[in-house]
């Protein structure tokens, strides 16, 4: 397929006859539906000068525009996020809007190109660069490697579309396998339990935020074939308990990923180790810069990872090659990697370097505690900590906890939230 044809067109007779569609509270809106809509608005799409912004809220509304700009025919480039902040035009039939410069990606990067808008953990939008022709490589690169893709019915995200995890794992396998796509947010458990009942699906949402399915499932209903897709981290076993209270039967495929490198591990066990699995079969995945403790920097090739950035570092090399800067150790029974953390989020204590992973992990083992995370704050002097925790316990136990890591961590902050609601937003990023 040439780069300026269609990246959807492979797909637009499968969503033809598909019966399949875009799930809310109101039923279900089929594929073929916004495939007409969609194919209209792409043959009237004008050129513009740095392409489209296709609106990210969870409605049949954004599918329209993302299947439009998938359709046109000379590939647009496009950006998946906020209007008002990307885009810098009219909008077109009340669907799209034109780009403005601010969304245009590094001026050395030529020819199509999509964008995600992602906060990251800074909380500052930016844009990371892909290629959309590598898109539905992407989606085959899941179904041949995860038995639980090729055999979903429903694809359930709890968040808006523009979060990295949302749009890969779960919107494109919808929509280029023609199965449905259920949308939905926190206070909708009822309306996703319903239509995830006794199907094989994939539901994604923040474990802090799967918590809260507890009591929605209807009577009798039993969730053996969906496998809920933590999102963020964060799920321990306490978690996936009061999940699986929620959601009776379901089962866990934990993924290690992130906006820059896509897709890297999967791991269908949930314990206390950090044990983040083994390589999704067809992506290459690789440590460097390994040091005397074993822990190096992880880096990945593959068709879902992006290779340009917009306000914010990426590193990325000519190969393809990309890294986050998530750094690991191999797992010493081989069944995986170990995550340490972030490069950049590493703490040195009297010259020793700890890992916030670590340190969470020793705040998580303590009774009482069902999440904790570790930020760092670089803007005075020297490093300072904050944990935040969620549940009943005091700060002393928390100290403690920290105190007794082989590199002893004093945090400069502690913060405890008795629930989840308190302390994470709708993404499952802490609040500040």
């Amino acid at each position: 397929m040439g780069v300026d044809a269609p990246w959807l067109t492979p797909t637009v007779e499968l969503l033809a006859r598909s019966d399949r569609g875009v799930v809310d509270g109101n039923g279900r809106v089929p594929w073929r539906e916004i495939l007409g809509e969609a194919t209209d608005l792409a043959a009237a799409l004008p050129r513009t000068s740095h392409g489209w912004v296709v609106p990210a809220e969870c409605s049949v509304r954004s599918l329209v525009g993302l299947l439009a700009v998938g359709l046109a025919a000379s590939t647009p480039r496009w950006v998946l996020g906020d209007p008002a902040r990307w885009g810098a035009g009219r909008v077109f039939r009340g669907l799209v809007r034109e780009a403005g410069a601010r969304s245009a990606p590094p001026t050395e990067v030529e020819g199509p190109t999509y964008a995600t808008a992602t906060s990251g953990s800074t909380g500052a939008p930016r844009l990371l660069f892909g290629r959309p022709h590598a898109l539905p490589e992407a989606v085959r690169l899941y179904t041949g490697g995860m038995p639980e893709y090729e055999e979903a019915e429903v694809f359930a995200a709890c968040s808006d579309l523009d979060f990295a995890a949302a749009f890969y794992v779960v919107v494109l396998p919808a929509l280029l396998l023609g199965r449905d796509l259920l949308l939905f947010r926190p206070h909708q458990w009822t309306v996703a339990a319903r239509h995830l009942a006794d199907r094989p699906g994939v539901c994604l949402a923040a474990p802090a935020l799967g918590t809260l399915a507890a009591g929605a499932a209807p009577a009798q209903a039993r969730y053996d074939r969906t496998s809920f897709v933590p999102a963020g981290g964060g799920l321990t076993p306490d978690r996936a308990r009061r999940i699986a209270a929620g959601l009776p039967g379901c089962r866990f495929l934990t993924m290690l990923g992130s906006t820059e490198t896509g897709l890297l591990t999967v791991r269908r066990e949930v314990d206390d180790t950090g044990n983040v699995g083994l390589p999704l079969p067809g992506k290459q995945v690789w440590l460097e810069d390994v040091g005397h403790d074993g822990v190096g920097m992880l880096w990945t090739r593959g068709p879902d990872t992006r290779f340009a950035a917009l306000g914010g570092a990426l590193r990325a090399r000519p190969d393809g090659s990309v890294s986050a800067g998530d750094l690991a150790r191999p797992a010493p029974d081989g069944t995986g990697y170990l995550l340490a953390g972030r490069v950049d989020d590493l703490i040195k204590v009297d010259g020793v370097t700890v890992y916030p992973a670590t340190v969470a992990a020793a705040v998580r083992a303590l009774p009482g505690v069902t999440d904790a995370r570790v930020s760092v704050d670089r803007s005075g002097p020297v490093d300072r900590v904050t944990v935040l925790v969620v549940g009943e316990v005091t700060e002393g136990e928390i100290r403690l906890a920290c105190a007794g890591l082989p590199s002893p961590v004093v945090p400069a902050r502690v913060l405890i939230r008795a629930s989840t609601e308190a302390a994470f937003d709708e993404r499952g990023k802490a609040l500040r």
